[in-house]
């Protein structure tokens, strides 16, 4: 009885602060939102009610990442885990995706996530035309006793905007809102990502889009963006840490898919994603 008490308690908090929803929400302004988990401190109230779980069962059991651990824990499973190529199944075909060596943590995390089996039952959920398409994480049927086995933490930006814009076939992990100016925490949620579709820009949009938000693109990258297209606004704000390699036609159909005013696809589209090597 008194683990299952305080195993809700530790689902209440991995809720992430969210009310009604489950997920980040996309808008024009913002478009990517994921009330984030506090991070663990040792005088925190809910690290005490953290640390209690960990003292009534098995560390072996449970060994879980936080926040202060959770660069030497990735980098760790890293080097024993050295995959960098996934395959996300949908209904409407596959999308296969090359993670980056140069994003360790970020890579070493989603690896960590599918062998996990943390995305097993997770759709996309939020699909905004000529912007992206976002999946991950879910309340389905086991998803709360996943993420106490996982951990509780973020992991720590890795931007290079330079070497890895937001053009189409971006694949990055979503993270908390931003608003031109507003300084914000740029450090990735593990349990969301999403993949670019975005639009063809030219250098009249690109020129609004770098005084807007105070970034300065690359000659190579406002090439990029002028004929392959994506969300040049995203830059420096959240981490691309791979890319689509086959199966760009597949978020394309995923993009074009009729979706509600909060930008909820009308059917559910279920994703599985397993390792290829």
């Amino acid at each position: 009885m008194v683990k299952q008490i305080i195993c809700l308690i530790v689902i209440s908090h991995f809720l992430f602060g969210c009310s009604s929803e489950s997920g980040p929400v996309i808008s024009p302004d913002k478009p990517l939102v994921f009330d984030e988990p506090e991070q663990t401190r040792s005088n925190d109230s809910t690290n005490a009610q953290l640390n209690v779980v960990d003292t009534l069962t098995s560390s072996q059991d449970w060994d879980r990442i936080y926040q202060y651990n959770v660069k030497e824990r990735l980098l760790e499973y890293g080097k024993n885990n050295p995959e960098t190529r996934i395959e996300i199944s949908t209904i409407y075909g596959s999308i296969k995706v090359k993670l980056y060596n140069s994003t360790p943590l970020h890579r070493a995390s989603t690896v960590l996530l599918i062998k996990k089996g943390l995305f097993s039952g997770s759709r996309f959920y939020r699909v905004r035309k000529d912007f992206i398409i976002q999946g991950g994480f879910t309340d389905g049927p086991g998803a709360f006793e996943k993420l106490i086995e996982i951990g509780r933490y973020k992991v720590p930006a890795e931007l290079n905007p330079e070497k890895y814009p937001h053009v189409k076939g971006a694949f990055a992990l979503a993270g908390s809102d931003f608003r031109p100016g507003v300084p914000r925490d740029k450090n990735s949620n593990p349990f969301t990502f999403y993949i670019v579709k975005g639009s063809v820009q030219n250098d009249a949009s690109l020129n609004s889009i770098e005084q807007t938000y105070g970034i300065q693109l690359t000659d190579e990258n406002r090439r990029k963006y002028k004929k392959y297209g994506g969300a040049p606004h995203l830059d420096d704000q959240y981490t691309v840490c791979g890319e689509v390699y086959s199966g760009m036609h597949v978020v394309e159909k995923i993009n074009k898919v009729t979706t509600n005013s909060s930008d909820n696809p009308q059917e559910s589209i279920y994703l599985s994603i397993s390792l290829i090597d």
